[in-house]
Order: structure tokens, then C-alpha cells, then sequence
């Protein structure tokens, strides 16, 4: 065709040889740029699928490696959890150690073991606190399978409704029951025997007595306290008191008087006048005497002369006189240097003589006072409870303290709580026991089953309504919410998701359904409360045990399964690559003679196109 250039087949084959190395160079520079030998299916559809295929496994098993991490991360929260509640409950074994060394029934020992109570209280719920704060990022490993139990709020209210009953519940519910709390007693009151002997033998006391009946609007547990103060010749304080009452009895004060004075001396035809006066603060059993001419004359007050209203000391005056006149008329003092004896309205006896002419007849007059021996002292207070005894003054003095000292005497009170559960197992809290022995007192009273801890507040002002009428009410516990599995978590281990584990929740709590660990019992009044918090403590302690085995057994099987899953998908991408990855020396080397050859292709070229410019040489 006109127009047409043509080549030469030399120079069209240099050409095609031209292109052909071009294109081998483009190649190789792509492959050079790209670090891949084949960057498309056009490049090897076999090993491109593969290698895409083995990297598509490779981040499916990066993205299961991280929320493998995130699982550990889990699991670590919760044995950091599990570890602290561990501490705590070591602490609070501790607590129960301290306990067991404080036993005693002085007021010391009792406030000891209220403190150490309290304290293990305060642990107890820093554990449910520590549980309940372990969770990462919405799942908590150690709180549990929500499953929880409890007391219906219509029979706590049927208990609350019985005088003297307040905040009944169920702790540490492990399993439904029904309780039936009954009120028993006639609410009469005792003293403990061994300490009214204590007492007795340190005050000089006799028939030392606690009696009465428990009041029904201000009754007490509480223990009756006396004290002595005071010393041998003076005057003694005895203070008794129930509760928040309190007696003070003053008595052997020393200040009652008799005295004999010289009113007129004796003399020849004259007759001697001695008086008597009788003064001061008088007591029944207070002793007087006159002793006139060698013959003494006591009288020993009495009751009535020191009734509210009465002269003592006219009473004691006057008696006195009839004595010495009964004597001088046909008694002892008869034809004695004593005449007449007379009483005035103030009390003084006056004591006239004798008369001889001549002979100066003087008589002797002495007295003396002498506290009483012994004293009634009976007290009643609000409570219901009476205090009576009678101190023996020699009983008193001859006492190692001279009866000085604190002396306290457990009260005991007809009146006790029943609780019987469904099963006919029955735990009693008497007011007649010996403290430390299930005593009944105010405040708190627990009752522990294998099914729960049944707990009331108890008036002691008001309960023995209760018990004079009887009264009885049940308490009722069922399951409040289902068991779940909301804070287990499901651990995928490869990328088809043939293989998972799942690790499920523990509830390190301190319920009837987690720990089984329940709050200090009766202010550890009793050993056995304290025992019951040493079995909760090492019942806490084995669960904590399978539970750290648990999770670490899960931890180790997880962490293995991230260290392989890292590595194997490392393997994967090495392979993929194998696949892919382009030589890059050998690559160069080729590139470096494709150039080459092109080079050599070009001065072909141009020899093939001189001999066409031969022909210009015609020319």
C-alpha cells in the first residue's frame, strides 16, 4: 500500500527482540519494586490462591491471638482478686486466733471479743467488695453464677411484728428452709450461783439474792455489778447497779454518839448528876451502852427507832433509862450510889445519886457507841430485778481488800428463743444459760442451721411481752434469682472453631452460695460462735483453693494456645511467602542482563538499519 513504510525482517525481528526484552524488563522492575515475584493471579494462579490462602489463615489466627490476650487479661484480674480475698481471709483467721486468747467472762474479755467481731465483720465485706471490683472489660471471673437466695420480705415481716423483735433475715442462705421462731418464758430472775458466792466472800455479804420478775416495758440481761468503797472505821459506800441503774447505800458512818458528862461532883450530903447524851446519825443495829457502877446497860436500835419520823436518839435514850431504873429499883443497881435515872425530851438521860450525911457517895458513869454488826440492804430497780443481802461488818473488815472491790454476777432470766427448721433441728438462745453456753441477752441473737443463719435484733424491754404471750411466727427462705452464665467466658482456639474452651465463673462472695462465709455470730459471746467462724474460714479457704486451681489450669491453656497460635501463624506467612516472595539478588542479576541485552538489541537494530542507508552512497 502506497504509503506504507516496511521493514526489514532484520530489523523487524531486532525490534521483536527489542520489545520482547522491554517487556522482560518492566517485569523484573515490578517484582524488584513490589518484593513479590507474583503480585497477581496472571503471575501464577496456583501460588497466588496459596499464598492468599495461607495469609487469610494467618489473620484469622491473629485476630483469635488477641482476644486469647484479652482472656488472659480476664483471667489475671480475677486471681489478682482471688489473691486478696485470700489475704483477707488469712487475716480474718487471725482475727478468730485472737478470739480463742480472749475467752474470758470479765468485761475486758467481752469488749475484746465485740472489737474482734466487728473487725471480722468489716473483712467480710471488704471480700464481697474485692469480688464484685475484679471484673475486665464486663466479665467478672470470681463473682459469680448469679444465683442468690434469700428471706421473702412477707415472713420477715410476720417476725418483725412480735414485740420485742426487730430486722429478722437469714444469712448465708445455702439452701431454702422454713423456720419457726418461737418466745418461751415467765421471765423470773436468778443469779448466777458461783458468782453471789464470789461476791459473798469478797464483800462480807450474806444471803446474797437476785430475785424478781423481769420487767415487761424496761426488762435487762445485762449483769448486776456491786461495789465497796470505803475503809475499816469509816464510813462505806456500797453501790449496786442493774444495767444503766444505780444504788448508793451509805452506812457504818461512825457518827452515832453517846456521851456521859459530870454535871454535878459528889459531896458530903450532896448527891452526884451525870448525863447521858445520845446524838448523831443512828442505823438499825447500831449498839449502845451505859455502864453504870460496873453494870452495863446496851440497847440495840432497832427499825422502828430509826423510822422516818422518829427521834432516834429520844428512842434510844428512853429505852436506855427504863433499863438503869428497872435496875435501880429491883435490879442490879439496887442499893448502888445511883438514885434515879430520868429521860428528857431532847434525849439526855440524867443519872442522880445516892445521898449519905457525912459520906460523899460518887458513881461511875461510862458509855460507848458501836456500829451495827449487820445490815439489811434490799434494792429494787426498774428492771424487774431485787438486790438483797445483809453485810456482817467483822465479815467485811477481816476480807483480804477489806471488802473494797467490784464484784459482778451474771443475771439469769426465765426467757428463751426457739428457731426449729423444716427438718425438726432445733438451736435455743436461753437467758438462764451461763454466758458463753448460748446465753440470750439484748441486740443480736443468731441461730446457725446447715440451711442458713436465722438473725433477730432483740428488746430487752419488750421482749417479755412476747414471751408471756407465747409468740410464735415463721420465716421463710427460697431462691430470689436463677444461676447464669453471663461472666464465663468462651475462648475460641483455631480459626474453623472446632476447638474453644470455655471458663466458667467462680462466686468468691462471702454468700451461702459463693464462700459460704457468714458474718461474726453474737458478738463471739460463745466459743462455739468462734468455732462456726473457723469452719466458715477454712471452708472459704478449700474453695479458694479449687477456684485458683481452676483458673490457672485455664491460664496455662490459653497462654499455650496464644504462644502456638503466634508462632503457627508466623509459620503461615513464611510459607505464603515462600509462595510470593520474589529473589531479589537473582531478580537484579536478571534485570542487570535484560538491560544488557537490550543494549546489544539496539546496536542490532542499527546495524540491520545500515545497510539501508547504503543505498544513499548511490547518491
Amino acid at each position: 500500500m502506497a504509503g506504507n513504510v516496511t521493514l526489514t525482517a532484520s530489523m523487524r525481528t531486532n525490534l521483536l527482540q527489542l520489545q520482547s526484552t522491554q517487556s522482560q524488563i518492566d517485569k523484573k522492575q515490578n517484582i524488584l519494586s513490589t518484593g513479590n515475584k507474583i503480585n497477581s493471579a496472571l503471575d501464577g494462579p496456583t501460588s497466588f490462591f496459596a499464598s492468599k490462602g495461607l495469609n487469610q489463615r494467618a489473620g484469622d489466627l491473629t485476630s483469635l491471638k488477641d482476644a486469647m490476650g484479652q482472656s488472659i487479661s480476664t483471667i489475671q484480674a480475677a486471681d489478682k482478686g482471688l489473691t486478696s480475698i485470700d489475704s483477707l481471709v488469712d487475716q480474718a483467721k487471725g482475727l478468730t486466733t485472737a478470739a480463742y486468747a480472749a475467752l474470758g467472762n470479765d468485761a475486758a474479755s467481752i469488749a475484746t471479743r465485740k472489737s474482734l467481731a466487728s473487725q471480722f465483720n468489716t473483712l467480710k465485706d471488704q471480700i464481697d467488695k474485692l469480688a464484685a471490683d475484679s471484673g475486665y472489660q464486663g466479665k467478672n471471673l470470681i463473682n459469680g453464677n448469679g444465683m442468690s437466695m434469700d428471706s421473702t420480705s412477707a415472713s420477715r415481716a410476720a417476725v418483725n411484728t412480735i414485740t420485742g423483735v426487730d430486722n429478722a433475715r437469714v444469712t448465708n442462705v445455702i439452701s431454702s428452709d422454713t423456720y419457726s421462731i418461737r418466745i418461751k418464758g415467765d421471765g423470773s430472775v436468778e443469779g448466777k450461783t458461783e458468782d453471789i458466792t464470789k461476791a459473798e466472800r469478797a464483800h462480807g455479804l450474806v444471803g446474797l439474792k437476785l430475785s424478781g420478775t423481769m420487767s415487761s416495758t424496761l426488762g435487762s440481761f445485762s449483769d448486776v455489778q456491786i461495789e465497796v468503797r470505803g475503809a475499816n472505821g469509816r464510813s462505806r459506800d456500797f453501790i449496786v447497779q442493774d444495767g444503766d441503774e444505780s444504788r448508793t447505800i451509805t452506812y457504818f458512818d461512825n457518827t452515832q454518839t453517846i456521851e456521859a458528862k459530870l454535871a454535878t461532883p459528889a459531896k458530903s450530903g450532896s448527891a452526884q448528876v451525870s448525863t447521858v447524851n445520845v446524838s448523831g446519825t443512828i442505823e438499825e443495829g447500831d449498839i449502845f451502852t451505859i455502864t453504870v457502877e460496873g453494870q452495863a446497860f446496851s440497847y440495840t436500835a432497832t427499825k422502828g427507832d430509826v423510822a422516818i419520823g422518829q427521834n432516834a436518839a429520844v428512842n434510844i435514850a428512853t429505852n436506855l433509862q427504863t433499863s438503869i431504873s428497872t435496875a435501880i429499883s429491883s435490879g442490879r443497881l439496887q442499893g448502888k450510889d445511883v438514885a434515879t435515872a430520868s429521860v428528857q425530851t431532847n434525849g439526855t438521860i440524867t443519872l442522880t445519886g445516892n445521898t449519905t450525911p457525912g459520906v460523899v457517895r460518887e458513881m461511875t458513869v461510862t458509855t460507848s457507841a458501836t456500829n451495827a454488826l449487820t445490815k439489811k440492804i434490799s434494792e429494787s430497780f426498774a428492771s424487774g430485778t431485787i438486790v438483797s443481802f445483809t453485810v456482817d461488818r467483822r465479815l467485811l473488815e477481816s476480807a483480804n481488800n477489806q471488802g473494797n472491790g467490784i464484784s459482778v454476777i451474771e443475771k439469769k432470766v426465765d426467757l428463751q428463743i426457739q428457731v426449729t427448721n423444716s427438718n425438726g433441728a432445733q438451736v435455743t438462745r436461753d437467758a438462764m444459760n451461763a454466758r458463753g453456753d448460748g446465753k440470750l441477752s439484748g441486740g443480736e441473737q443468731s441461730f446457725t442451721f446447715d440451711s442458713g443463719t436465722v438473725r433477730l435484733n432483740i428488746d430487752e424491754d419488750t421482749i417479755k411481752q412476747a414471751a408471756s404471750a407465747n409468740c410464735s411466727a415463721n420465716i421463710v427462705t427460697k431462691q430470689i434469682s436463677d444461676a447464669n452464665t453471663s461472666n464465663d467466658i468462651t475462648v475460641q482456639l483455631n480459626e474453623r472453631n472446632t476447638n474453644a474452651i470455655t471458663v466458667s465463673a467462680v462466686n468468691l462472695s462471702t454468700s451461702g452460695q459463693g464462700l459460704k462465709l457468714d458474718g461474726a455470730q453474737n458478738s463471739w459471746m460463745d466459743r462455739a460462735d468462734i468455732d462456726k467462724a473457723v469452719a466458715g474460714l477454712d471452708n472459704a479457704k478449700a474453695t479458694i483453693r479449687s477456684a485458683s486451681q481452676q483458673l490457672s489450669t485455664n491460664l496455662n491453656i490459653i497462654t499455650t494456645r496464644e504462644s502456638f497460635t503466634k508462632e503457627f501463624s508466623d509459620v503461615l506467612t513464611e510459607g505464603a511467602s515462600k509462595l510470593t516472595l520474589a529473589d531479589q539478588n537473582e531478580e537484579g542479576a536478571s534485570l542487570l542482563m535484560l538491560q544488557t541485552r537490550q543494549q546489544l538489541g539496539t546496536i542490532a537494530l542499527s546495524l540491520a538499519n545500515q545497510s539501508q542507508q547504503s543505498i544513499l552512497r548511490l547518491f
